[in-house]
């Protein structure tokens, strides 16, 4: 087994007197940034904004889920255990509750797109339900639903 030593990035560090680049950390992000992919990943429900605040509000729990945990809660339907506490913690009327916010933003989105289509100025639709439920992984998946 070779030696720390014969490593080539440390080899090259001493033969530069780089003993100003020992203290390095290539990968640390300065502390006052913080990773978009985190930001993505921790946005929860009541932040997206995807229907109307009573309605999330009336529910705490679908409200504190992040996206980091609809896509466990879509593993888990999926077969994939993931072990996430808040996903545990979820009874079948909290997934009738999640699915409702889905409709309601689905068909808000509808609505606008045809809107658009009509010609009338709409808002963005930047927020994707497609595979973040597992309603949705279902009809995602599902090519020919209503034949058995």
């Amino acid at each position: 087994m070779a030696e720390l030593d014969d490593n080539p990035f440390r080899r090259a560090l001493k033969a530069d007197d780089g003993d100003e680049f020992a203290s390095l950390r290539p990968f640390r992000p300065p502390e006052e940034r913080v990773s978009p992919r985190k930001l993505d990943q921790t946005r929860t429900v009541a932040d997206m904004n995807l229907a109307d605040p009573a309605l999330i509000a009336r529910n705490p729990r679908i409200a504190g889920l992040t996206v980091h945990d609809l896509s466990d809660l879509a593993d888990e339907f999926s077969g994939i255990p993931v072990y996430n506490p808040k996903v545990a913690d979820l009874t079948i009327d909290d997934m009738m509750d999640l699915e409702g916010v889905f409709q309601e933003f689905k068909t808000s989105a509808a609505r606008q797109v045809s809107a658009k289509a009509k010609g009338t100025v709409s808002g963005s639709v930047d927020v994707s339900c497609c595979c973040c439920t597992p309603c949705c992984c279902c009809a995602a998946a599902e090519t020919e639903p209503l034949r058995a």
